[in-house]
């Protein structure tokens, strides 16, 4: 029997009431009730730091929501629009820059001039009693109205050899650019006053005839290159058979001379096509002769080239080729390939320049719709993913387009158009 039973039993012979009997929940070793007893006491801490965390958590999220609204950048890259097109014998009409009104396709002249040399041998010898020609340019800082020299005017080189003009020439007057006097200025044709080879020149100066002292400082003339050809007694020169073989050559190398010099000046924004340009040769500029066996053969040219500007006509040729054209602005990366023909005579003289001419478009090509960059963000300023595709589709410039998002997970596009760049693939 255990000392608890017994202690029990003598407690009941003597009439003692023993107490209640130890509640289950204290039965076992100590150490089991007083584990329970701290497990009971753990409970609402332990649903605070659930709580805790959940906060966190939510306060997280909250803070990466804010960071993705308010720091997003969005890269947009698309692709144009291409239209391949074919145009046969396909007539624009295009007028003078001139004349022409705003958003009519129109046209201007280029006209470049210069000079080709060639060193050959002479095969035949003649007699030449010629005179030297050539240019000057003429200055007028004398007064702010215009100077007339007339035709047959000496001009005197420092030199002491005198030439004289072969035409009149009206000279402007000096302008001001602040305090500094800019010299009005005009050029003219000169012939050397008697024959032979003294009067040739590489360049000089000449006082006018009828501007003396002061004024001779204030109304004068430099020649513009060489005077030239004269030439008095025999002379080396070329046979026939040469003649027209060096008249080739010279004539070949001129016209690569004057489309290379032309193309270097053609602005950026303006085209013209090798239809659209035409070279005529001062045969009057011929110098087949020398006083030595081996002496320079020159000519001289004229480039009269008749330029479009690229987008007017980018845009005609796409208002003739796509049916339903609507896009504001196109552009033909093969447009060199275009056979751009006159229909109309175009005069080579620069100073007889129509009003208007004709040209034929033929060939094949494609046509890019340029996407208005601008537009393309404005649109999107705040839009949210599911717009993206309704913004795009509203372009009908864009073929296809793809985004994304830094940070990835942010709701909406930037509020800030310089946050939104648009790339052309």
């Amino acid at each position: 029997m255990k000392l608890y039973d017994v202690i029990r039993k003598e407690h009941k012979d003597k009439g003692i009431v023993d107490p209640e009997p130890m509640p289950t929940m204290w039965k076992g070793s100590y150490d089991e009730v007083a584990e329970k007893h701290h497990a009971a006491d753990d409970r609402p801490m332990a649903r605070w730091k659930k709580m805790a965390v959940i906060a966190c958590a939510l306060i997280f999220i909250g803070l990466l929501y804010m960071a993705g609204v308010k720091f997003v950048h969005a890269s947009v890259t698309i692709t144009e629009r291409r239209i391949p097109f074919s145009l046969f014998n396909t007539q624009l009409e295009v007028a003078n820059e001139k004349t022409a009104d705003e958003g009519r396709l129109s046209f201007q002249t280029m006209v470049v001039t210069d000079t080709v040399t060639r060193q050959v041998f002479g095969s035949a010898i003649t007699t030449s009693t010629t005179k030297a020609t050539g240019s000057a340019v003429v200055f007028n800082a004398y007064s702010t109205k215009g100077v007339s020299i007339k035709a047959g005017t000496t001009f005197t080189g420092v030199n002491g050899k005198k030439y004289v003009t072969k035409a009149a020439v009206s000279v402007p007057g000096y302008t001001l650019n602040g305090k500094v006097k800019v010299a009005g200025s005009a050029s003219v044709s000169l012939v050397a006053a008697d024959v032979g080879p003294t009067y040739n020149s590489d360049g000089t100066s000449f006082t006018i005839s009828g501007w003396t002292g002061a004024n001779a400082k204030l109304v004068y003339a430099t020649s513009a290159g060489a005077l030239n050809g004269g030439q008095n007694g025999a002379v080396h020169t070329l046979t026939e058979a040469d003649r027209a073989q060096a008249m080739v050559t010279l004539q070949g190398a001129l016209q690569e001379k004057l489309a290379r010099e032309t193309r270097s000046q053609i602005p950026d924004n303006l085209v013209t096509f090798p239809d659209l340009q035409f070279t005529s040769v001062d045969n009057n500029s011929l110098i087949l002769q020398g006083n030595t066996i081996q002496f320079p053969a020159t000519l001289k040219g004229t480039m009269v080239s008749y330029l479009i500007p690229r987008k007017s006509l980018e845009q005609a040729i796409a208002r003739k080729a796509i049916a339903d054209h609507l896009y504001p602005d196109v552009t033909i990366p093969d447009l060199g390939a275009i056979q751009i023909e006159p229909v109309s005579v175009l005069p080579a003289d620069p100073k007889n320049i129509p009003s208007s001419i004709t040209i034929s478009v033929s060939g094949q090509g494609t046509i890019i719709t340029k996407a208005p960059v601008d537009t393309i963000q404005q649109s999107l300023l705040g839009a949210s993913h599911d717009q993206f595709k309704a913004v795009i589709s509203a372009v009908p410039e864009i073929d296809t387009a793809q985004y994304s998002l830094m940070p990835f997970w942010a709701p909406y596009f930037p509020y800030q158009a310089d946050r939104i760049k648009v790339q052309i693939k």
